[in-house]
């Protein structure tokens, strides 16, 4: 397809990809994949860089020797994938009730607009038959609240949906990831 992008795991077991352990920050073993679930760093890391959707990704999961078996390639990318299958799904579902949350409050935020702006054009016009100075700022702030209230809905309908299409398109290249286990003492050799 396109380009390769490998990701190297240093783990001391194959679980640490789906749970976290104790790993102390005064321990060796302490890095950005035992501090969290390794997966979650993993999709953080791709989804910081977004991949190409043509882009295959490899993830080497570095192992002790006694922790390596036979099938563990097949296992782990098997895994892996259903992992993100399931990330996916939860986080289509969670940008598709944003989505929903954006409509409902774009239609309250334009009514409370419009609202906001007829009062804003009453007090300005009220604040200038009467040269009242308090009154124009009154008038003045109407106008800005009206604006700000109407900011988050249109965020919420427009740019978060936008941002959640483009990374369910590029997450396609994550549900086509690989998992390839290496000895750690091989890493060391090579």
């Amino acid at each position: 397809m396109g380009t390769t992008r490998t990701i190297v795991v240093p783990l001391r077991h194959a679980e640490q990809l789906f749970t976290a352990e104790a790993v102390k920050p005064s321990s060796e073993d302490y890095n950005e994949f035992t501090a969290q679930p390794a997966m979650d760093t993993v999709r953080d890391l791709l989804l910081m860089r977004m991949p190409r959707k043509t882009t295959d990704i490899e993830l080497q999961v570095v192992l002790p020797n006694d922790q390596v078996r036979a099938g563990l390639d097949t296992e782990l990318t098997d895994a892996v994938r259903r992992w993100v299958r399931v990330e996916n799904r939860m986080d289509v579902e969670a940008s598709e009730a944003d989505g929903a949350i954006g409509r409902r409050l774009f239609a309250l935020g334009f009514l409370a607009f419009m609202a906001l702006q007829c009062l804003s054009i009453w007090v300005r016009k009220l604040s200038e038959d009467t040269n009242d100075l308090l009154l124009a700022a009154i008038a003045e702030a109407l106008g800005v609240i009206s604006w700000v209230m109407l900011w988050f809905p249109v965020q919420m309908f427009t740019m978060e949906v936008w941002r959640a299409t483009i990374k369910r398109r590029r997450m396609k290249a994550m549900e086509r990831m690989t998992v390839t286990v290496v000895r750690s003492g091989d890493l060391d050799d090579g």
